[in-house]
């Protein structure tokens, strides 16, 4: 088990990496605003599962491993930017003639395109294979502690990631007229193609 000011640090730390606005969060705020807040529950998952690995990986001493296969890293970090700048383009050319339904997109969609940028976010990927050996002793870590980093991720990203996506949802419903909701998806395309251009170059 971790000891408690160990853990107190830890959570601190990652609660502040989450919630600072990255590629995560960028993403996870343009398909509310174009998509509605149900799409960006399984995004939610898909962001969890991409840290979990990260978590893992490290937590495990396979940062030497992960680190060694650039690659593989490259292909998912330009797959998951592809998909940003594709999502964009989708958002840019929505018919906004009536109040639509969020945009058709399946759960799991949403649950690999999120996964796929957190695998490329060197934000995660330097949080938890730099900074996390240097919070946790790694090499007393029980199966416990594993569980509490663990848990620590299931309560904190949906939680952090859902209040972004829930406040801009909200900003959604309440702009009504065609023109707003015409600026609506220009402004989750443009920040769809950011967010990509952003992972793909960093």
């Amino acid at each position: 088990m971790l000891s408690w000011d160990s853990y107190l640090v830890y959570c601190t730390l990652y609660a502040i990496c989450i919630a600072v606005p990255g590629p995560g969060v960028v993403a996870m705020v343009a398909r509310s605003l174009g998509s509605g807040f149900r799409s960006a529950i399984p995004a939610a998952f898909g962001m969890l599962v991409g840290d979990l690995v990260w978590m893992t990986l490290s937590a495990f001493g396979l940062a030497t491993v992960a680190l060694a296969m650039g690659s593989y890293f490259l292909i998912v970090k330009y797959a998951g930017a592809a998909y940003l700048i594709y999502l964009g383009y989708k958002y840019w050319r929505a018919e906004v003639a009536e109040m639509p339904e969020p945009m058709p997109e399946s759960n799991s969609q949403s649950f690999f395109s999120l996964l796929s940028v957190t695998l490329g976010n060197p934000k995660a990927m330097a949080f938890f294979l730099a900074l996390l050996p240097t919070v946790v002793n790694l090499n007393r870590l029980t199966a416990l502690g594993y569980g509490q980093l663990v848990l620590t991720s299931v309560v904190l990203i949906p939680s952090i990631m859902l209040a972004y996506a829930g406040a801009a949802a909200q900003v959604r419903t309440l702009l009504t007229s065609q023109r707003a909701r015409k600026g609506i998806n220009r402004t989750a395309a443009v920040i769809m193609v950011g967010a990509g251009a952003g992972v793909a170059v960093s």
